[in-house]
């Protein structure tokens, strides 16, 4: 195991030096997929958290390779080295994975809120004598029954305060279609920049947008189905099988809770199982979480 850290340092080592002369060999593609990521990053945690900074990114960045570093420390020489790498990568991408929980949460859920949102800015835009900025400044501020496009609106009513060009326009409202993923997202935010930046009208597009997300929204109720029994299952009873197994140990193979911790976790075998469980467990719920609830689209 040792070994094999110190070949995959050796190897990180030289990568990074010959960073600059594969850039120039490559002629820029590495800087540029660099910049992707860097972007690709910035934009989720801005979306997720409302920070997206450079010391945000190296903060998030910091952590998930703590995390891979520290559950590899503790793994290494203990259980299997192929176990022990999966075990490290997997908790170096939980950090991420997390974020791109939180974002599907955050689509879903002000998916289900944009005939509240449309409705909303269609009836201040005309109230407002069809000054979108202010249409958007006004529904930020009242829209209580959609908190999650509340806060939207708000961050989006920031960003365009403070953009000082249309292609700065358009990064912003990209975030934001990016925040909701749906058709009708793309849609709005199309005609949020054709108001903002060259003061089209824009209602009668609004309204049939609003009359085609409620029409989704009359069918996505309608053909809905829950799976109550497969949350409670992969959230619970998991957990309680567990429990159950330390408890029939305990009570019926006359094991303390000493010996029981000290065979899980002092053991090869014990501390595998375990950490193989424990990464299926995670995973499961993540991949369900991520799946469960569908958007509202067009």
């Amino acid at each position: 195991m040792v070994e094999t850290a110190a070949l995959l340092c050796a190897f990180s080592g030289t990568l990074l030096l010959l960073m600059p002369w594969i850039d120039e060999i490559s002629k820029g593609y590495v800087k540029k997929y660099e910049n992707a990521f860097s972007q690709h990053i910035k934009t989720l945690l801005k979306v997720t958290t409302g920070k997206g900074g450079g010391k945000q990114m190296r903060i998030f960045l910091f952590l998930s390779a703590g995390a891979g570093s520290v559950v590899f420390s503790l793994l290494s020489g203990r259980i299997g080295d192929i176990l022990c790498l999966t075990a490290a990568v997997f908790a170096l991408l939980l950090p991420y994975a997390l974020l791109r929980v939180k974002l599907r949460f955050i689509r879903v859920e002000s998916s289900r809120e944009g005939e509240i949102l449309i409705a909303e800015l269609l009836e201040n835009y005309k109230i407002n004598y069809f000054n979108m900025q202010r249409a958007i400044e006004v529904s930020a501020a009242s829209m209580e029954e959609a908190p999650n496009c509340r806060r939207l609106l708000f961050n989006l009513s920031k960003g365009i305060n403070s953009a000082g060009s249309n292609d700065e326009l358009k990064q912003i409202l990209d975030e934001f279609r990016l925040s909701i993923n749906t058709s009708w997202a793309g849609i709005l935010a199309v005609n949020l920049y054709f108001a903002l930046s060259s003061g089209i009208e824009v209602t009668h597009a609004l309204a049939d947008l609003a009359r085609s997300v409620e029409m989704a929204r009359k069918i996505n109720e309608y053909v809905k189905r829950e799976n109550n029994e497969a949350k409670l299952m992969l959230k619970y009873l998991a957990p309680i099988c567990y429990l159950l197994t330390a408890a029939g140990g305990i009570f019926f193979f006359n094991l303390s809770w000493r010996k029981f911790l000290l065979y899980q976790f002092q053991t090869a075998a014990g501390l595998t199982w375990f950490v193989v469980s424990l990464i299926l467990y995670i995973s499961g719920v993540i991949v369900f979480t991520y799946i469960s609830r569908g958007k509202l689209d067009l």
